[in-house]
């Protein structure tokens, strides 16, 4: 019975009920703190010329994003970078609307990987999801040193993990294949059929190693991408009234996507921008003005959603009809 114990606690934690139970906790915490009329009053008096600005550079932050994914996947294939873009954003309206953060991802390797094979297209989503968490912990690291008097020296250590521990993973990711192969060797029939399914993904980011300039831009452009991404923020914040700057933003949405992987939440949902409240309100920010920018975070893809959507369904009906 005990053996059985973390296998129960497991089930309970990740199944839908709980989920739903905790994500219905964390919005209902959530609106009991706040005075959602206020902050009704925050989005609906939003200053649009701030508004537009903070659109205009999220539009950037998304082509960086395109950049980031290109740079790595043209490594190994030829895609025109219209090809790429309009994957791209496709797979932003699945992440809207499956209920797991792996939805655009999961689109991408599926329409991409029936031409290149999984294994190269998964480990192009890995690089660039690597190259843009590098990105956003060393603007983490930045800001916590920025704000070391506000978050203290915790924010900074934790930054300065977050960023050996993504350094530490492209390591091991460009040398996996010299590994792989000298395993192979050996005589671990027992281990075989494991490695043969990893040799395409281990075989690209070899070739990504061999490519060192590909795979530079991409980290680049993944840093860049997040620095305009969080000055995009410090813009719709200036909308609804709060002068919230950058550096805020690098410490604290890091912070916010740790509840996403809470197990007992849809996503996170709830968790994230109650975390991002509470985060905000320890700063300064008045708390209708903190939870209207929560939303606007939740907000600030779906034009772009809405976008690959719309080239989701032309493609839909280009295709020709099943006989």
């Amino acid at each position: 019975m005990k053996h059985d114990l973390p296998r129960l606690a497991r089930t309970f934690l990740t199944s839908t009920i709980t989920r739903v139970a905790g994500t219905g906790l964390g919005l209902f915490l959530l609106v009991h703190n706040i005075d959602l009329g206020a902050v009704a009053h925050r989005l609906g008096t939003a200053d649009p010329r701030w508004a537009a600005i903070g659109v205009g550079l999220t539009a950037l932050a998304v082509v960086s994003s395109v950049m980031e994914w290109g740079f790595l996947l043209r490594c190994s294939a030829s895609f025109s970078w219209a090809r790429v873009g309009s994957v791209y954003l496709q797979s932003i309206f699945f992440s809207q609307i499956v209920p797991a953060g792996v939805g655009g991802d999961a689109m991408r390797a599926v329409t991409i990987g029936r031409e290149t094979g999984h294994g190269t297209v998964l480990a192009s989503l890995a690089g660039s999801r690597m190259a843009g968490l590098l990105g956003m912990a060393l603007w983490g690291m930045l800001g916590a040193i920025l704000l070391r008097t506000v978050f203290g020296p915790v924010a900074l250590v934790g930054a300065v993990l977050f960023a050996s521990l993504i350094c530490g993973s492209w390591v091991l990711a460009l040398v996996a294949e010299r590994v792989i192969r000298r395993v192979r060797v050996a005589r671990r029939l027992e281990l075989r059929g494991h490695l043969r399914g990893l040799r395409m993904f281990t075989r690209t980011f070899a070739h990504y190693a061999r490519q060192p300039q590909r795979l530079l831009q991409s980290v680049v452009v993944g840093m860049t991408g997040w620095g305009i991404n969080l000055f995009a923020l410090h813009f719709f914040a200036l909308a609804v009234g709060a002068d919230v700057q950058w550096a805020v933003f690098a410490v604290a949405i890091p912070l916010t996507l740790i509840a996403t992987l809470t197990p007992f939440s849809i996503n996170g949902v709830g968790m994230r921008e109650g975390v991002l409240v509470g985060l905000l309100a320890h700063v300064g920010v008045h708390p209708s003005n903190a939870a209207a920018l929560s939303v606007i975070v939740d907000l600030q893809m779906v034009p772009f959603a809405v976008a690959g959507a719309m080239l989701w369904m032309r493609r839909r009906d280009l295709r020709p009809p099943t006989p």
